[in-house]
């Protein structure tokens, strides 16, 4: 297929910033399955109400974009915490519970959503105006921010769980759960730090997208598919294995459709997982 220098960039771009959003959500996901061991499927919800703060700070309250993010993330953070005590705690030892609460929280989320900011799309002031040429080609400014974004609160996560006293604590505790309380660690509050730090990392997955995006109260799905695809990919527990993962997972998406078409675009990423884990059941940066 013999398709301009320019088109191939683009994509490329496309692809890296989708790839930093389902970072964003796969941390967040594969933080909470670490730590509290329940499939969060209602992850993909507070991605997108997370957006949807954003936006009404900056609309409706004439927040500036930077300041509304924040506060995006530390509502959902707050509000993860209410999840994980109210909801979760009280059923964390049961296997099927937690997966229908989290389903019941994704339709009345959605439900609720879709009555308080109706069915039509809306968008989120852009990061930045204009884009710059890179080999021959217009690279939306934006993008490039996104990635940055995404690539500081990384960073941030990482010498959080390494440098900190409560995040060392949430290593030991995701290794052995049980092992963490003998040596005197809430699990309690470290189940509560996981959520928080989780539904505040989709929040601003959530924030970037719609910027880059547009906003609708289905938005979080196709996300919450990727994270898991990812965690499966990459290994349980990973933060590197999340990184590549939906590095790579965001490049097949913004490079294939323009090569394959969406069609093989959608497939791909399937087929790739399955190829994985048949010769590596584990994931890739995963422990046996």
């Amino acid at each position: 297929m013999d398709l301009p220098a320019q088109v191939w960039v683009q994509a490329i771009v496309n692809g890296l910033a989708l790839g930093w959003l389902y970072v964003l959500m796969a941390l967040g996901l594969t933080l909470i399955m670490s730590i509290m061991g329940i499939l969060q499927l209602a992850h993909g919800e507070v991605y997108m109400i997370g957006a949807y703060v954003t936006y009404y700070c900056c609309v409706s309250f004439g927040v500036n974009f930077y300041a509304a993010m924040f506060i995006s993330m530390v509502v959902m953070a707050v509000f993860g915490i209410f999840m994980e005590k109210f909801l979760f705690r009280p059923v964390r030892t049961q296997i099927l519970s937690p997966i229908v609460i989290s389903l019941g929280l994704t339709l009345i989320l959605m439900g609720s959503a879709v009555v308080g900011f109706g069915l039509y799309e809306r968008s989120i002031p852009r990061l930045a105006q204009g884009s710059f040429v890179f080999l021959g080609s217009a690279v939306p400014k934006d993008r490039i921010i996104a990635v940055g974004f995404a690539v500081a609160l990384l960073l941030l996560l990482y010498l959080f769980l390494k440098k900190s006293k409560y995040g060392q604590a949430m290593v030991a505790s995701a290794q052995s759960r049980e092992g963490a309380l003998l040596r005197g660690i809430n699990p309690n509050l470290m189940s509560s730090m996981a959520m928080a730090i989780g539904c505040a990392l989709a929040a601003a997955a959530g924030t970037l997208a719609g910027s880059i995006l547009m906003l609708s109260p289905s938005m979080g799905t196709f996300p919450l598919l990727k994270g898991l695809v990812i965690i499966v990919l990459g290994g349980m527990g990973s933060l590197l294995g999340a990184t590549i993962g939906g590095i790579f997972l965001g490049v097949i998406d913004g490079v294939i459709p323009v090569a394959f078409g969406p069609a093989v675009a959608s497939m791909a990423p399937l087929i790739i997982v399955i190829i994985i884990l048949l010769v590596r059941p584990q994931g890739l940066f995963g422990h046996e």
